[in-house]
């Protein structure tokens, strides 16, 4: 019998190691509205939900 719940995966990103909007738009030189605006329209960064709070995925910036 597998104790694991079916919900839970390895591959399942936790908040941890995760950067809030602000710190995400302060690494990035964005502004916080332009963040929520390509959140809106699908085409921003990649980003994950948890609950009401959003994380980014800690990106480098392109030289």
């Amino acid at each position: 019998m597998d104790l694991q719940s079916p919900k839970s995966s390895r591959n399942t990103p936790t908040a941890e190691g995760m950067l809030t909007p602000k710190e995400f738009a302060k690494a990035q030189k964005v502004s916080l509205s332009w963040l929520a605006k390509a959140r809106k329209r699908g085409d921003g960064p990649p980003f994950v939900r948890f609950g009401r709070s959003v994380r980014y995925f800690p990106m480098r910036r392109p030289q």
